[in-house]
């Protein structure tokens, strides 16, 4: 599972990537737990991907539709870690 997440992080062209670590930390510091976590510059979905792992509802909006399937991907990519991690 790993190589196939590698690979599409591969793709991922976008020209500003933020760290899903950092993400993570600040969405923990300002949405309450069941809250919704609204990107409105969504770009690769990094703030998306963070939301997700963390179990917050989110919304991303994205201008630009090249991006789209590269946000598709990683949040993706989460679900079938989970998968694998249970199985």
């Amino acid at each position: 599972m790993q190589l196939i997440i590698k690979e599409k992080e591969n793709k991922n062209f976008h020209s500003t990537v933020k760290p899903i670590a950092l993400m993570e930390y600040l969405i923990k510091m300002v949405t309450p737990k069941g809250g919704i976590v609204l990107d409105p510059f969504a770009g690769s979905g990094s703030t998306l991907v963070a939301a997700k792992k963390n179990g917050y509802k989110y919304i991303g909006i994205e201008l630009t539709e090249e991006y789209i399937p590269i946000i598709e991907a990683r949040l993706n990519a989460i679900q079938e870690d989970k998968q694998q991690k249970l199985l």
